[in-house]
């Protein structure tokens, strides 16, 4: 019982430091993964429970494992992104990144019995490695080990209804039961594979879009790779608008366009109806003879919603974009007011004004 009182008491005395490191951790692996331009759904964060914390050290004394060792999944991180091949890129992360301690052998699918599709999530067990810049921000973490659970979507999907179904329950599941539960599983894993082909097919297509628009064809539609391209070779252009947004008050400026970005904006420029480079070229020349005129009555109706940032990348071009692209279009059929709301995240009657006014 004295053990068990002492694991408490140390484990309350942390749990404010713990709760501190997740934070950070979060923050440490948004910035790695998109530098790395690896795109994720979301990064979850947790610190174990008391309850599950208490029924960890229950079961290990009672088994008598317990032989004072560090607990090194009090603190984790789950990592969610969409294919395959991104776990592995993530785990290559992972061990340049962190000091490994330990790591799960059961990912593959044939180092799995057939019902383990749910829970093939990539495992670590890692502390800060004090050699990587990331260190002297962090140091007060350096003892402390965390767990890093690495999954597609289709793996976290299943892995949640499998839990649900076959870990909270008392009963024992019927074996015909059973056989549905493992053929559904292997459905998930079909599906992973398949999104994965899908994947692979569509960046064939897109490579050939971004060759021709290389080689000059601005006609090409938008994609991932195109669009890419565009930002890179119009970096001047849009450092031009940025200045300008700038000595109008704008402080959130960024050129960013990481893979999610850069989904965020195929959405809104699908929905713009903005489809080929060509339609974005002809919008950017006007954006920059017409730039300042747009954006001081988006910067007006900014400061009157005291607002302090756009958290969106490209803020200023996009919104000078969208203005130009509602002005063409009508408004009704857009629903220009939910749209720039969206962006901005305020009430955006005074902006619709003063652009209709223009």
């Amino acid at each position: 019982m004295k053990k068990v009182v002492e694991l408490i008491t140390e484990y309350q005395r942390n749990y404010l430091t713990y709760e501190a490191l997740t934070k950070e951790l979060k923050n440490l692996f948004e910035a790695l993964l998109t530098s790395n331009n690896i795109g994720f759904l979301q990064i979850e964060t947790r610190v174990k429970s008391l309850p599950s914390f208490l029924d960890k050290v229950y079961r290990l004394i009672a088994s008598d494992r317990y032989k004072g060792q560090t607990f090194a999944d009090l603190v984790g991180i789950r990592l969610i992104t969409y294919y395959n091949e991104d776990v592995y890129e993530i785990a290559r992360l992972v061990e340049q990144q962190f000091t490994v301690h330990a790591k799960n052998s059961e990912y593959e699918s044939h180092n799995r019995s057939p019902d383990q599709f749910g829970y093939s999530s990539l495992h670590y067990k890692v502390s800060l490695s004090p050699d990587k810049p990331y260190f002297h921000a962090l140091e007060k973490f350096q003892n402390i080990l965390f767990e890093v659970q690495i999954r597609t979507v289709a793996q976290h999907a299943w892995a949640a209804i499998d839990h649900k179904i076959r870990y909270k329950t008392a009963e024992q599941i019927p074996q015909d039961v059973q056989r549905e539960i493992f053929r559904l599983s292997a459905l998930f894993e079909l599906a992973d594979n398949q999104f994965l082909s899908i994947k692979k097919k569509l960046e064939a297509r897109a490579r050939e879009e971004l060759k021709k628009y290389k080689a000059g064809d601005s006609s090409v539609k938008i994609n991932a790779l195109t669009l890419d391209h565009f930002f890179e070779t119009h970096r001047d252009a849009i450092e031009s608008i940025v200045q300008q947004a700038r000595e109008i008050g704008f402080q959130k400026t960024s050129i960013q366009h990481d893979p999610n970005s850069i989904r965020y904006l195929l959405m809104l420029f699908q929905r713009l109806g903005i489809v080929t480079i060509d339609d974005l070229e002809e919008l950017f020349v006007e954006a920059q003879a017409k730039g300042m005129d747009i954006m001081h009555p988006i910067y007006q109706a900014v400061s009157d919603e005291n607002i302090d940032s756009i958290d969106y990348p490209f803020p200023i071009v996009l919104l000078i974009v969208i203005a130009l692209r509602l002005k063409k279009t009508r408004f009704d059929h857009l629903n220009a007011g939910q749209l720039i709301q969206q962006v901005l995240g305020s009430s955006v009657k005074s902006i619709s004004l003063s652009l209709e006014n223009q």
